[in-house]
């Protein structure tokens, strides 16, 4: 009988250390729990098993370079090499063995042109520009091309002519840019996926419209993008991912302020649901696929700027 409840508290130990490790108490998967420094308007992307995150903005003088990456091993985050531009309102797209940061804004030189490069034991090059350089694009890894699509290269946050309708494509093997068919809705702060031949362009804000829920639909070879009517929530800065056959938008900002709100939507139907919303409601937040879920990273609270990771089932309720 001793044995038996020696053994059983030898079990017991090692399943709590199993779940501390994928998470803490909360028995999430790691690195739920676990703040990054506090910033919003980030990157996040996923390579080879590792989690990154870029770039942003602290409420500081200037943007930041810095770099974080999860390290499952210790189960905490590590500092990485240091972008060679700092920025925030950017992407973070891995394709290809490699990280990209595009677009993005910085207080002290404005929108930022250069794209750059990291990969493993390379450190960041700058590998590339924009054809047209601007901030809050949405940006998404299209087999082993980058797409950016809207965004806003104004002067001021009223300068109708600074919502962007272009869609560029970039092939990280060739170096190469070409041009899809534009957005039919100028607009920034938009989310935008892929999912095998083609790709979603979800929410945003524009001078003219305020807070979308516009979504539009590109289907390769087509001549134009095609409006969907799904019944998602106005709102821009929010952040989406793929999750097998949907797409599941996290946060954001609207005229209720910032959202708690998570939606999943079929990306061959448009029928949504809600999933568990975010237990901090926030905008301008990054979000990767993490363990079958979603996991939501930074962004701005109401109460400022916030380290937040949280992750999610992304299952309807």
């Amino acid at each position: 009988m001793i044995r038996r409840r020696w053994a059983l508290s030898l079990l017991a130990a090692a399943l709590l250390a199993l779940a501390l490790w994928r998470g803490g108490a909360s028995g999430w998967p790691a690195p739920a729990g676990q703040p990054i420094a506090p910033r919003r308007a980030l990157g996040a992307a996923v390579l080879a098993g590792q989690l990154f995150v870029a770039g942003g903005w602290s409420g500081t003088a200037t943007q930041l370079d810095t770099v974080e990456v999860w390290e499952a091993s210790s189960g905490r985050w590590r500092a990485g090499a240091a972008l060679q531009v700092a920025r925030s309102q950017h992407a973070l797209v891995a394709v290809s063995g490699q990280l990209w940061a595009v677009a993005g804004w910085s207080q002290t030189r404005g929108l930022v042109p250069e794209m750059e490069r990291w990969a493993p034991g390379a450190g960041w090059q700058v590998a590339g520009h924009l054809p047209q350089p601007r901030r809050e694009p949405g940006a998404a890894a299209w087999d082993n091309e980058i797409v950016i699509a809207g965004g806003f290269d104004g002067a001021s946050d009223g300068d109708l002519e600074g919502y962007s309708t272009r869609v560029d494509v970039f092939d990280p093997a060739t170096r190469a840019w070409r041009r899809l068919p534009n957005l039919a809705v100028p607009r920034r702060g938009l989310v935008l996926v892929a999912s095998g031949g083609q790709l979603f362009a979800l929410g945003g804000y524009s001078a003219e419209g305020g807070f979308l829920n516009v979504v539009e639909r590109y289907t390769r070879g087509a001549s134009a993008w095609e409006r969907l009517d799904w019944p998602i929530t106005p709102r821009t800065w929010a952040a989406g991912v793929v999750l097998g056959d949907s797409v599941v938008l996290a946060g954001g900002y609207n005229l209720e302020g910032y959202q708690a709100r998570i939606e999943r939507v079929a990306l061959a139907t448009g029928a949504a649901c809600l999933v568990r919303p975010l237990r901090e409601p926030r905008a301008w937040l990054a979000a990767v696929p993490w363990e079958g879920g979603v996991l939501t990273l930074g962004g701005e609270a109401a109460g400022g700027m916030t380290g937040a990771v949280e992750w999610s089932t992304g299952k309807c309720q």
